[in-house]
């Protein structure tokens, strides 16, 4: 979810150009221990019990919600600003498979990148500019394979970040914060009453980035909404970010693109001419 787009985000506002231009990945902090939902057992039965947030403690929240969203199936829908570009992510995670669409506008222009993984294969397609500046192809190869699909094997780590948090058990990894942590007010996000939990994100520059994570009041904990720095007015240099998150438990199952051209023909392992970021 974050880190894909973070990806390529990073690589191309290094590269000064248009289109996916001027936002700042954030290398985000592994997440507290998971704890939350109790187990009840009897001779005969198991019960689950969700536990009610009143009841927790704002880091308790947090965790409860990590252990709710589990390796479950989720669609997301994500706007990242900064300086006047935005960054549309809509994607949906599987159990062995996932798939997202990014779409970058800065004025009348857009741009637009197709990641995914079905798998141990990953898969991406994008126009010249991406080839040339998040993968590191050549002019000419961006040029040839601009909207092409190309695929890779995600044991490739560097390559591998092009399509991270795009299966179940990578979700939580996705809503990483750290503390202190805190209530925020009751709202209604979507129609559904939320409470928001406060924490924080560790920008490349090591400042803190303040996160909100919305979720449910009653019934399970799964996150309903994230929002990176609540409050950044849209098109100010600050960043900015929303992810929301629906029909948790889906079934999704990608195929894979068929005719996909090897990408490690194309480049070395190490995605040489790349600029990679830690998020993710």
């Amino acid at each position: 979810m974050r880190s894909v787009s973070a990806r390529i985000v990073a690589a191309t506002a290094t590269a000064g150009l248009v289109g996916l231009v001027g936002l700042v990945g954030l290398a985000l902090a592994r997440p507290a221990g998971a704890a939350g939902s109790s187990t009840t057992t009897t001779a005969s039965t198991t019960t689950t019990t969700t536990p009610s947030l009143s009841t927790l403690s704002p880091q308790a929240a947090y965790a409860a919600a990590l252990k709710a969203a589990g390796r479950q199936s989720v669609h997301f829908e994500s706007e990242l600003s900064q300086g006047g570009v935005t960054i549309e992510v809509s994607g949906d995670s599987g159990a062995n498979s996932g798939a997202q669409t990014i779409t970058v506008t800065r004025g009348n222009l857009r741009e637009h990148v197709k990641a995914m993984v079905v798998g141990q294969t990953g898969y991406i397609s994008a126009n010249a500019t991406a080839l040339r500046y998040v993968v590191g192809l050549t002019s000419a190869q961006s040029s040839k394979y601009a909207n092409k699909w190309l695929s890779f094997p995600t044991s490739n780590a560097g390559l591998a970040e092009l399509v991270a948090g795009l299966e179940n058990a990578q979700v939580a990894n996705e809503l990483q914060m750290t503390g202190p942590f805190s209530y925020g007010p009751t709202t209604t996000v979507h129609g559904q009453r939320v409470r928001a939990v406060r924490g924080y994100v560790t920008s490349e520059t090591g400042s803190k980035v303040r996160v909100v994570l919305y979720l449910p009041v009653t019934g399970t904990p799964t996150p309903v909404q994230e929002v990176t720095n609540p409050g950044a007015p849209k098109g100010s240099s600050t960043i900015h970010g929303t992810v929301t998150l629906t029909d948790w438990g889906q079934q999704i199952s990608q195929t894979a693109p068929s005719h996909a051209v090897a990408l490690l023909k194309l480049s070395p392992p190490s995605t040489s001419g790349a600029t990679s970021t830690t998020a993710g």
